[in-house]
């Protein structure tokens, strides 16, 4: 995984404002992250100024370009679901957890998550603080599966890929209630909280073109895609 500042990926709707309290926030609360914005958004109007200085910053151009390839091989979706796909394999392949602006976006997140929770109001900002961090241990905890991940996907086995996903459902649902418990001890209410996003199933269901691509990629990259990401609303 990548060595430095800790990793948030930034994903809002390209048609829906980020208020400046939301960016202020960020700004705030994790100025000792790197704030990545998927290059899907980076140009949006509903990118205030501030967001285009520090913490703030594009991704590096090798994830850059991965992340959007990703993007494109999940099946079916539409334009959001696609930038969702993006920040996703993004902070996957940097390390790092996925920070939402706007509840509206859980609909699109749904097609990508393997677990998930909800709670009846905002938590506190030192709570969401705290469990981005927590949430941008993921990849790095879940690397063990992401290596039977792709073992599966490269051997063209629909029955193994099934089962694998399977287990690493089972596994959600264990992992995300203990490791997110202060947030609540079971999923309660009607805003979103926390995703596990897991990009095997929709990125298995391209096929072929997804098989041969994760072949053509070194393992560093392939295992970091097939881990597990969290996605924290804020």
């Amino acid at each position: 995984m990548p060595q430095g500042p800790s990793v948030r990926v930034l994903l809002f709707q390209p048609e829906s404002p980020v208020s400046r309290a939301s960016i202020d926030w960020i700004a705030d609360r994790q100025a000792h992250a790197r704030v990545i914005v998927p290059s899907s958004l980076s140009g949006v109007d509903a990118l205030p100024p501030r967001a285009r200085h520090d913490p703030f910053s594009p991704p590096e151009p090798g994830a850059a370009r991965l992340a959007l390839e990703a993007g494109r091989l999940v099946e079916g979706g539409d334009a959001v679901s696609r930038i969702a796909a993006e920040a996703a394999a993004l902070a996957l392949l940097e390390g790092g957890a996925v920070m939402v602006c706007g509840a509206g976006l859980f609909r699109h997140l749904v097609p990508l998550s393997c677990w998930s929770m909800n709670v009846p109001e905002r938590p506190t900002d030192g709570l969401l603080a705290q469990h981005l961090g927590i949430a941008s241990r993921l990849p790095e905890a879940w690397r063990d599966s992401a290596v039977q991940a792709v073992r599966s996907i490269l051997s063209g086995n629909p029955a193994g890929i099934s089962a694998r996903t399977r287990q690493r459902r089972l596994r959600a649902r264990r992992d995300g209630p203990e490791r997110f418990r202060r947030l609540g001890r079971t999923s309660a209410g009607l805003r979103p909280a926390v995703v596990y996003l897991d990009l095997l199933p929709a990125l298995s269901a391209a096929g072929l073109p997804f098989r041969g691509w994760l072949a053509g990629l070194d393992s560093r990259h392939s295992e970091a895609l097939l881990s597990v990401a969290g996605a924290i609303f804020v």
